[in-house]
């Protein structure tokens, strides 16, 4: 008995909250279509490489275990030897050179919004210091063009001191744009959405 409303119109304001609660849900799928490519890359992700030079204990981190052309994220810990201090006042350049690769290649598809975040020569990239959420690691977004193997060589210089190590990188053909780029493509949908239940709600407000 006591379970049933007094408010005849108690009804009426249900749809014009609904789509108040669809904002923000837009809202929330709009904010992760942004955290969630930058999460990937919070920390130094997989180590590809660790070795030697004469003064230097370097480790190189990829942010993902499977390389594609386009934008790799490279990051770099470079220790000093034999205490394996980490080591914050070096200068870290890579150079990427093609090893080897197939007969055939696809270029990697960058948008245009994203060029300049990369450096258009694969000599002497800066790797700078604080890249990510870790304050130790050395590092720089390149650009790799096509599949491969392409040779990485990193080289440290700090006072008088410059030495270089060198590694190989497998890298795989490019994912199809709306893989690699799901997130940039799902903004204008959201957007979209994101205006249309704003309409729709004001819309119930009037009407009540």
């Amino acid at each position: 008995m006591g379970y049933l409303s007094t408010d005849g119109h108690a009804g009426d304001h249900e749809p014009a909250m609904r789509p108040r609660h669809l904002c923000n849900i837009c809202g929330l799928l709009f904010c992760l279509a942004f955290t969630l490519p930058l999460s990937s890359r919070a920390d130094g992700g997989m180590i590809r490489f660790q070795g030697d030079t004469k003064s230097f204990h370097i480790t190189v981190f990829t942010a993902s275990p499977v390389l594609s052309a386009g934008t790799v994220d490279l990051t770099l810990l470079v220790q000093s030897l034999p205490k394996l201090q980490p080591l914050l006042d070096a200068t870290v350049t890579f150079d990427l050179s093609l090893a080897s690769s197939g007969t055939n290649h696809t270029a990697a598809w960058t948008p245009p919004a994203c060029v300049s975040s990369w450096h258009s020569s694969l000599a002497a990239i800066p790797a700078k210091l604080h890249h990510g959420e870790d304050r130790l690691l050395y590092g720089a977004y390149v650009h790799i063009p096509y599949s491969g193997i392409w040779a990485l060589k990193i080289t440290v210089r700090r006072s008088s001191q410059i030495e270089s190590v060198s590694t190989l990188l497998p890298v795989n053909p490019p994912a199809a744009p709306a893989v690699a780029y799901w997130h940039l493509f799902l903004l204008p949908a959201l957007g979209i959405l994101g205006f249309v239940l704003n309409q729709s709600a004001r819309e119930g407000r009037r009407q009540n």
